[in-house]
C-alpha cells in the first residue's frame, strides 16, 4: 500500500446486520429450493465463459483522425448510449482519435461474465486497434470500474497505460451491494441453487431495496417503463415483485451482480479523478477511499453526476484535453 487507496473493509459491517440478512435470505430461498432439486453435479459447476468475439464487445469508433494515440473510453449508459460522447470528441478536437466501448451484451446468459471476464474481452477489441501501448483509458460512473481493471490487466502484461481517468465513478451503497451478493451466493451454494437463480433472487431483492429507498434517477425511470410494458406483454395475476425475466431487462441490475463478486485491488499506476462538484453522494468508490498522492490527481469539475457530462460537457472536455496534452 502506498497510501492511495483505502481499500472497503467489509469486516466493518455489523455482524448483527450479516446474520440477520442471511437468516432472511435462507428462509426466502428454502422456499423454492425444491424447484432446483433436480439440478446435477456438473450444472452447479458450470460457468459461462468470457467472450472472445465481437458478439458481446462493441467498441464505436467515434472519431479515427489524427495522429495522436487513441483514447479508449468506457461508459455503462445502457440507455441510449453515450450520445455525449460524439460532442466530446469534436471538444477534444479532430487530431484525438476516440473509440467509446459499449456496455457488455448479456443477451441469452444465464449469468454475466465476471468483471475480470469482461475487462479481457474489452482488452482484445483495444488491441485489435491498438496493438501495443501505451495506451489512454477513461470511463464514466461505473464505466470507470472496467477502465480501472482494464488498466490493470494490461500493466499485469507488460504493457504501459500513461493515463487513466476516472470521471465521478461513484460506486453507491458498495458494501451492502457485496454483502447481499456474498450471503446470496453462499446460501444458494448451500440450497444448491444454479447461479441463474442465485442471479434471479438478487435481482428481485435489489428491486425491492430500491422500492423502499424509493430510488429514482435516469436509469430506474426507464427500468420502469420497462417493466410496465414487459407486465403488458406477459399478462397475467397481479404480483408484487416482478417476474425474474422482466427484471433481467435492467442492464445495470444485471452488471451490479457481476460487480457484488469483484474485489479490486490497489492500482499502482498513474489515475486522475474528475468529481463531480455538485454531487450530493459521498466520495464512495468501488476500490476504496481515494486521496491525492504523487500517483492519484484529484480534480472537481462543475455540476452534479448527469450535469457533468451535459451542460457542463466543455469544462469536462477542457479538463480531459488538458490530461491527455500532458502525456
Amino acid at each position: 500500500m502506498n497510501g492511495s487507496v483505502v481499500m472497503s473493509d467489509t469486516s466493518e459491517l455489523s455482524e448483527a446486520r450479516r446474520a440477520l440478512l442471511e437468516k432472511y435470505l435462507r428462509g426466502e430461498l428454502a422456499k423454492h429450493a425444491t424447484i432446483t432439486s433436480t439440478i446435477t453435479h456438473n450444472s452447479q459447476e458450470r460457468h459461462v465463459p468470457s467472450s472472445s468475439t465481437d458478439a458481446r464487445v462493441s467498441l464505436i469508433p467515434v472519431q479515427t483522425g489524427g495522429l495522436k494515440r487513441p483514447f479508449f473510453y468506457m461508459h455503462v449508459h445502457w440507455i441510449g448510449g453515450a450520445f455525449y460522447s460524439f460532442t466530446l470528441a469534436r471538444e477534444l478536437g479532430l487530431d484525438q482519435p476516440l473509440y467509446v466501448i459499449d456496455p457488455y451484451k448479456f443477451d441469452g446468459l444465464q449469468v454475466p461474465p465476471t468483471i475480470e471476464a469482461m475487462a479481457a474481452a474489452y482488452i482484445k477489441s483495444i488491441r485489435s486497434v491498438q496493438p501495443e501501448g501505451p495506451y489512454l483509458l477513461g470511463g464514466f460512473c461505473a464505466g470507470g470500474l472496467i477502465a480501472y481493471e482494464i488498466a490493470q490487466q494490461l500493466r499485469a502484461e507488460g504493457q504501459e497505460v500513461d493515463l487513466l481517468v476516472l470521471i465521478d465513478p461513484m460506486a453507491g451503497a458498495i458494501r451492502f451491494i457485496r454483502l447481499l451478493g456474498s450471503s446470496i451466493r453462499r446460501i444458494g451454494n448451500l440450497l444448491r441453487l444454479d447461479p441463474g437463480k442465485q442471479l434471479d433472487w438478487f435481482l428481485r431483492l435489489r428491486y425491492i431495496s430500491r422500492i423502499l429507498r424509493r430510488s429514482r434517477d435516469e436509469n430506474t425511470e426507464h427500468v420502469d417503463k420497462l417493466l410496465r410494458r414487459w407486465r403488458e406483454e406477459h399478462p397475467k395475476r397481479f404480483s408484487l415483485i416482478p417476474d425474474a425475466k422482466a427484471l433481467r431487462q435492467d442492464w445495470m441490475a444485471v452488471f451490479i451482480w457481476a460487480v457484488s463478486g469483484y474485489v479490486p485491488h490497489q492500482y499502482p499506476g498513474r489515475a486522475t479523478y474528475f468529481f463531480a462538484r455538485e454531487n450530493p453522494d459521498s466520495r464512495r468508490l468501488w476500490w476504496g477511499k481515494v486521496v491525492e498522492t504523487g500517483n492519484v490527481e484529484i480534480q472537481f469539475i462543475p455540476g452534479t453526476h448527469e450535469t457533468c457530462r451535459t451542460e457542463h460537457l466543455h469544462e469536462m472536455a477542457k479538463r480531459l484535453s488538458a490530461c491527455l496534452e500532458t502525456v
